[in-house]
């Protein structure tokens, strides 16, 4: 379900974050477009639905931010494209 796949010819929607909490409504709104329930992905990544929760509302850890705190300071930016669930409609992929 979850694995690399060749996203040239596949016009993907980006975000750009620029702190942890800009991550969070990105996994959620992927998540839902997919149809997949909180429980399931939880399930499937071997924990909890709670800290799944937390991921989606973009509550970080103090590694996460101090994570972040230094991509902003070195000028790293971090850029999230993903493949909704029309993409897979219009090039065939089931």
């Amino acid at each position: 379900m979850w694995g690399y796949r060749d996203t040239k010819d596949v016009d993907m929607p980006t975000v750009q974050v620029r702190k942890f909490s800009d991550i969070g409504p990105v996994i959620k709104a992927v998540r839902e477009d997919r149809a997949v329930r909180q429980e399931d992905l939880a399930d499937q990544l071997a924990f909890s639905r709670d800290y799944l929760i937390d991921l989606e509302k973009g509550k970080g850890s103090l590694y996460i931010t101090r994570l972040f705190r230094t991509l902003n300071e070195l000028g790293i930016s971090v850029t999230l494209t993903y493949q909704s669930n029309d993409d897979e409609a219009s090039d065939g992929a089931a």
